[in-house]
C-alpha cells in the first residue's frame, strides 16, 4: 500500500516504498494507479503531478498500471487531463480501460495498451499485449462474441469515439454529481460534524462523519433506514473502522438520489442523537487509487 491525498499518490511514500521493499529483497515492478476521479477518493492528479509521477517511474524502474473507467466523465466545466499513457514518452504505462462505464456493464469487456516490447525465450521481441492476450485467453476462455459485438456495434455508431458516445451519459453523470453535493449542502450545516468531498468528475463523493462507520452500521442503515453505501474502511488495509463513508451515483436519477440523501441524513442524525462515540479515528493507508 502507499499513501494518497487530495493530489493522489503520495510520491514520496511510493519512492520510500520501493526502496523499503527492495531493501527487504523484494523486487518492486509495477505501481496501480487511477489518475482520473479515483475510487473511492474521487481525487484527480493534476497534469504536473503526472508528469513527477512518470519521472518517479523512470528513476525507479517501475511500470505504471494506469486504470482509467471514470475519466470521460469529468463535471461540468472541467476540461479531461491527459492521461498518464497520453504523456508516456518511454512505454513505462500499462493503460487499462473498460466499456462498464461508457457502453454497458454487463457486456464485461474491457481493453489494455501495453507496448512494452518483452522477450521470448528464442530471442524474439513481441509487444508485452501478445503475453496478456495469451493469458487472458487461457484463464477466461475468451470473451463472448456476442458482448464483443455489442461494444464494436456502438463504437461503430459513434465513428469509433467513445466521446461521441458518451455525451449523454456524462451530462447525466454531472447532473447526479452536482445533485448530490447541493443535496449534501441543503441537509448538512456548513462547518458542522459532517463534511463531504466535491470531486472534479465521476461517480464518487466521500462523506466523514463525527463517529466510526463499519459493516454493523451499514446493515443497520440497510435494514432500518432503507439505504446502501460503502464504509471507507473497506478501501484501507488497517481492517479498522473509518469515520468516514463513499456515495455512488453512475445508475441512479436525481429522485433515487433526494430518497436516498433523507434516509442517511436521518441515520447520521440518529447516530449521532445516540451519543456514538467512535472506538477508533480512522487511520492507515489508503490502496492507491
Amino acid at each position: 500500500p502507499v499513501a494518497g491525498g487530495p493530489d493522489g499518490v503520495d510520491l514520496a511514500d511510493l519512492r520510500a516504498g520501493v526502496r523499503r521493499a527492495r531493501a527487504e529483497g523484494l523486487r518492486p515492478r509495477g505501481c496501480y494507479v487511477m489518475p482520473d476521479f479515483a475510487n473511492p477518493s474521487g481525487v484527480s492528479m493534476d497534469t504536473a503531478q503526472r508528469r513527477r509521477l512518470l519521472e518517479l517511474a523512470a528513476e525507479e524502474d517501475l511500470l505504471l498500471i494506469e486504470d482509467n473507467p471514470y475519466g470521460l466523465f469529468p463535471a461540468d466545466g472541467t476540461d479531461r487531463r491527459p492521461t498518464l499513457k497520453a504523456l508516456d514518452t518511454a512505454r513505462r504505462v500499462v493503460y487499462l480501460g473498460s466499456f462498464a462505464k461508457t457502453v454497458l456493464p454487463g457486456a464485461r469487456v474491457g481493453y489494455v495498451v501495453a507496448d512494452q516490447r518483452v522477450g521470448e525465450a528464442d530471442g524474439t521481441v513481441v509487444p508485452f499485449a501478445d503475453h496478456l492476450a495469451k493469458i487472458k485467453s487461457m484463464v477466461t476462455v475468451n470473451t463472448s462474441p456476442i458482448s464483443q459485438a455489442v461494444i464494436g456495434g456502438a463504437l461503430l455508431a459513434h465513428d469509433c469515439s467513445l466521446v461521441a458516445a458518451n455525451v449523454r451519459e456524462r451530462a447525466a453523470y454531472a447532473r447526479n454529481l452536482r445533485h448530490l453535493v447541493d443535496g449534501l449542502a441543503r441537509r448538512f450545516p456548513a462547518g458542522g460534524p459532517v463534511s463531504w468531498t466535491v470531486p472534479a468528475g465521476g461517480f464518487f463523493v466521500v462523506v466523514s462523519v463525527p463517529f466510526a462507520v463499519d459493516d454493523a452500521l451499514l446493515h443497520r442503515s440497510a435494514r432500518e433506514y432503507g439505504v446502501l453505501w460503502t464504509p471507507m474502511a473497506h478501501f484501507y488495509d488497517a481492517g479498522t473502522p473509518v469515520d468516514a463513508l463513499r456515495l455512488s451515483v453512475s445508475a441512479v436519477t436525481p429522485e433515487s438520489i433526494d430518497l436516498g440523501l433523507d434516509r442517511l441524513a436521518a441515520l447520521v442524525t440518529d447516530t449521532m442523537a445516540a451519543g456514538v462515540t467512535p472506538e477508533c479515528q480512522g487511520s492507515g493507508t489508503v490502496r492507491v487509487s
